[in-house]
């Protein structure tokens, strides 16, 4: 399989239908709470207009932060998800209660070290391995959930991607997505506010972060979910 491109933070049906026409693999909505984010009602219009108008509908993935179990799972029953994306401080207990495949987030904190952030990454793999969840890391910005634009450290990232298969998010656009994919070699990469202008999704910027995505990709994915790598 090659790299895995998620487009997040979808507000409308056309940013849902030009992501999927870009050649996006996975589409995100956000359920938690920050600016980004749609009503259930109105999401599940959308969803079910993308799957009306795309020629090719990736799997629309709904993003949590912290909410109740009940709730998610509810929300990802009305509005037809097809995985959950848990971007809290949500437990292995609580993973268990999802009723859709997961992406499990791990926020990575400048004031870790690297083994302390394997030993982290380490409970994700074994959930993992036994589910067929993937996972998702970007920098801990102190006050925010996620998507505050922020890079990891791509020599960190690397190091993680010799052991882990993750999406690779923070900070990335259309003008560093291929340095990053060289030099980290991510399972996937995950983009927001980078193809955003005047935050919204921007169709020319969709389509350079996928085409420039995917040409650096080309020899440097990295490794599966589930264990082993494609090098």
């Amino acid at each position: 399989m090659g790299l895995v491109i998620k487009m997040c933070g979808n507000r409308s049906a056309t940013d849902l239908v030009n992501a999927a026409d870009a050649g996006a693999d996975l589409l995100g909505i956000i359920f938690a709470d920050a600016w980004r984010r749609i009503p259930v009602d109105y999401a599940k219009e959308i969803v079910a207009e993308l799957r009306g108008k795309a020629d090719h509908v990736p799997p629309v993935v709904g993003v949590f932060v912290d909410q109740p179990v009940d709730e998610v799972n509810a929300t990802a029953d009305k509005v037809g998800l097809d995985m959950i994306q848990l971007h809290g401080t949500e437990t292995p207990d609580y993973w268990e209660q999802m009723e859709r495949p997961l992406i499990i987030c791990r926020r990575i904190s400048s004031a870790l070290t690297a083994e302390q952030v394997e030993d982290e990454l380490e409970i994700v793999a074994d959930f993992m391995q036994r589910t067929g969840s993937l996972s998702l890391i970007e920098p801990h910005v102190e006050g925010e959930p996620g998507g505050a634009g922020i890079s990891l450290d791509f020599t960190l990232a690397e190091r993680l991607a010799r052991r882990y298969s993750f999406i690779l998010a923070g900070g990335l656009g259309p003008g560093n997505v291929g340095e990053a994919i060289r030099a980290v070699r991510p399972w996937g990469v995950d983009v927001s506010s980078g193809v955003e202008t005047d935050r919204v999704k921007d169709p020319s910027k969709v389509g350079r972060f996928v085409y420039e995505a995917r040409r650096a990709s080309t020899g440097a994915v990295g490794a599966r979910p589930g264990g082993g790598t494609t090098r």
